[in-house]
């Protein structure tokens, strides 16, 4: 970790993780001064017309206060581990993910903590859960102290120290005479970090699809299309191939979809970027940027950068992004001076050479 990331660090420790565990065991300690008082089973949700969903008295607090507990330490341990398990290479440290995931995890243990708090009150004194008396207060207070706490979670933390932008380098060329021929071909797999966060938040659905399946509830079946769903959208954001010939760009999913097809003849500009997926994208797979940036962004480090005719800007991080850059712009050059090539689906010129 450099220096320039650890006050950010230090501070995230602080208003992300320790201030929403002590906020949380709080909300436990009173839950659990209170459980002699409390129905068994007791009241864990409800619906339109009051209680909907009960459990046995001695779950309530792990169901409740345990899972945040767990999301709260699950966020922190991504965002502390995020710059060891996916290198920079070179892009700089930005304070901006501690200061969001700090907040987040603050707001997120307050709405935990009221509710928790509040959904034991109204059922204090009462012998069957079934009376209890409407939550919505209670919500309501929630969201109120989730916002005021997001809002000091953002700015309890510091900015950093000011961080340039990253600058773009404008594509090479390689030798290419016009009756010779050129192609790239590349892979793009995802970071370890990014596979870490899929399948550990995959894992986690996947077992509350099984519980809920399991108490027999209406919503598994909700639950288990969702998990369907998010699986097939790990699988499919894995691994992409890379193309560059005469066709132009084509990055594809190694299932097939999602494609990107970008002709020769729309491409305005080609230049090499270093990216951090978590600054500028917010995650890992196909994402859209802040700035409006389109791209598959699976790990840290050097991509090919292709802005289009209409002004759209598509991204790819892959290994041998300067030779893709340099390929694709030669390629182009060729397009634009009407000289005349044939693409190789093997990736060879007349030369016997790999492009």
């Amino acid at each position: 970790m450099t220096a320039v990331s650890r006050r950010p660090c230090t501070a995230f420790l602080w208003v992300g993780l320790i201030l929403p565990l002590l906020m949380l065991l709080a909300a436990a300690a009173v839950v659990a001064a209170w459980m002699p008082e409390l129905p068994d089973p007791i009241a864990t949700h409800w619906g339109a017309g009051g209680v909907d969903g009960f459990a046995p008295k001695w779950a309530y607090l792990p169901a409740v206060v345990g899972i945040g507990m767990g999301v709260v330490v699950f966020d922190a341990i991504i965002v502390l581990l995020a710059p060891r398990l996916a290198p920079s290479n070179g892009v700089p440290v930005s304070s901006v993910a501690y200061r969001a995931m700090g907040a987040i995890n603050l707001g997120l243990a307050a709405l935990i903590a009221v509710l928790a708090v509040g959904g034991a009150e109204v059922q204090k004194g009462l012998a069957d859960a079934a009376d209890a008396g409407n939550i919505t207060g209670w919500l309501m207070v929630g969201l109120s102290a989730a916002v005021v706490a997001l809002v000091l979670g953002w700015f309890l933390q510091p900015k950093g120290p000011a961080v340039d932008a990253v600058q773009a380098t404008p594509a090479g060329s390689i030798p290419l005479a016009t009756n010779e021929r050129a192609a790239w071909f590349g892979t793009a797999t995802m970071a370890r970090i990014g596979v870490v966060v899929l399948l550990v938040g995959l894992a986690t659905i996947a077992i509350a699809t099984v519980f809920t399946l399991a108490a027999g509830e209406a919503t598994g079946w909700i639950l288990a299309a969702v998990t369907l769903f998010i699986a097939v959208t790990v699988c499919i954001m894995l691994v992409f191939r890379v193309r560059v010939n005469a066709d132009g760009l084509v990055v594809r999913s190694i299932v097939g979809w999602p494609r990107t097809h970008i002709p020769l003849e729309r491409v305005a500009k080609v230049e090499t970027v270093l990216l951090d997926p978590l600054r500028e994208f917010g995650g890992w797979g196909w994402r859209i940027a802040v700035d409006g940036r389109r791209g598959v962004v699976l790990r840290a480090g050097e991509a090919l950068q292709v802005t289009r005719d209409d002004g759209r800007v598509f991204v790819v991080t892959v290994d041998g992004a300067a030779d893709a850059a340099a390929t694709l712009q030669t390629l182009r050059t060729h397009a634009e001076t009407g000289s005349h090539y044939q693409h190789d689906s093997n990736g060879t010129n007349d030369r016997g050479e790999s492009a």
